[in-house]
C-alpha cells in the first residue's frame, strides 16, 4: 500500500462523500472508487457501505481508518526527521591532520562548522600526513588535511585549504655545517640532512638533491614537521620544510633560513575524502563548508 491509499481512504472517511473527496484529494470520483476497491481486495474485507447521502464505513473500515492515520502519522514524522537531519546534521566527525593545519588552515573553518553545526561532535586526530594518508584510505577517518600535488590524489577528493612554499633551514652556531653554506655554491653533499619518514616533503626534497647530483647524508628521519625542526634546533642537520609549518612552529626564531638556494616547488594543503564518505550528511555538510574557504598562502 502506498502513503496515497492511506491518504484518499482518510479523506474519504472525513468527507463521508466519494465527490467531494475526489476533489479534495485531486482525482476523479471513479478514480478514488477504483482505489478503494483495490485496498478492499486486497484486505478481503468490505471497508464501506454505499449510501443515499454518502457513505459509511463498516468494522472492517473503522479498523483500516486507525492504521491509516497512524501511518499517516508515522511518515510524516520520518520526513521531519529526515528534513532537520539534512539540515543539521548530528554525529561524530574525524579528521585526521597535522598540529600545523590546526593552528593555519583549519581554525576558521571549524569555527564556522561548529557555530551552524552544533549537534556534530569534531573530533581532530593530530599526526603527521603519511600517517593521516594511510588512515583516510583505510577508512578510519572521515576526512584528512594533506599535502597534495596540484588536482590531489587521484583515487581522492580534494579540496584546497592553502599552498606553502618550501624552506631551507640550519640549526645554529654549528660550524661545520655554516662553513658549507657560506660558500658561493654549496655542496649540500658535505651537509647532515635530517628528513621526514616518509611523504611529499620527503619525495620532493629527494628528487630535488637527485637533480642537482648531491647524495645527502641522512642523519636522522623523523615523523612530522614539528618533530624535524625541533631536530634542527638541536645541531643535528639541515632539513627542508613548508614554510607554512615554519612560520607558525614557536621554534622558527631559533633556526635559520637558508637563503640563495633554488628551492624545491611548494605544495597544495588539501581538505581529502573518499568519494563514498561524502554520501553521509556529517561529512558532506563540512566538505561543502569548505567550498568557500579563503586559501591562504606561505
Amino acid at each position: 500500500m502506498e502513503e496515497l491509499d492511506h491518504q484518499a481512504f482518510v479523506t474519504l472517511a472525513e468527507q463521508q462523500h466519494f465527490g467531494r473527496a475526489a476533489r479534495t484529494l485531486g482525482m476523479s470520483p471513479s478514480a478514488l472508487t477504483r482505489r478503494v476497491q483495490a485496498l478492499e481486495a486486497d484486505l478481503g474485507q468490505p471497508l464501506l457501505r454505499r449510501l443515499a447521502q454518502g457513505i459509511e464505513l463498516t468494522a472492517a473500515g473503522l479498523t483500516f481508518l486507525r492504521f491509516s492515520r497512524a501511518q499517516l502519522k508515522e511518515h510524516t514524522e520520518l520526513r521531519n526527521e529526515l528534513r532537520e537531519e539534512a539540515e543539521s546534521p548530528t554525529g561524530d566527525l574525524l579528521i585526521a591532520c597535522t598540529v600545523t593545519a590546526c593552528h593555519t588552515v583549519l581554525p576558521t573553518l571549524l569555527a564556522r562548522f561548529r557555530a551552524s553545526y552544533p549537534g556534530v561532535t569534531l573530533r581532530l586526530l593530530t599526526q603527521d600526513a603519511a600517517r593521516s594518508l594511510d588512515q583516510l584510505e583505510a577508512s578510519e577517518v572521515d576526512l584528512a588535511v594533506i599535502p597534495v600535488e596540484p588536482g590531489g590524489p587521484a583515487n581522492l577528493k580534494s579540496r584546497v585549504l592553502g599552498r606553502t612554499d618550501f624552506a631551507f633551514i640550519a640549526p645554529r652556531g654549528v660550524a661545520e655545517i655554516s662553513e658549507v653554506l657560506a660558500a658561493d655554491e654549496p655542496d649540500l653533499s658535505r651537509l647532515p640532512f635530517v628528513l621526514p619518514l616518509s611523504g611529499l616533503e620527503r619525495t620532493r626534497l629527494l628528487d630535488w638533491l637527485k637533480q642537482r647530483k648531491h647524495r645527502p647524508r641522512i642523519v636522522a628521519e623523523v615523523r612530522g614537521n614539528e618533530g624535524i625542526i625541533a631536530m634542527v634546533t638541536l645541531g643535528s642537520g639541515v632539513a627542508l620544510v613548508p614554510s607554512l609549518v615554519l612560520d607558525n612552529s614557536p621554534l622558527r626564531d631559533q633556526v635559520d633560513r637558508v637563503d640563495g638556494l633554488d628551492l624545491p616547488a611548494g605544495y597544495e594543503v588539501a581538505l581529502c575524502a573518499r568519494p563514498s564518505t561524502l554520501s553521509r550528511r556529517v561529512v558532506s555538510a563540512f566538505w561543502d563548508m569548505a567550498k568557500d574557504h579563503d586559501v591562504p598562502r606561505s
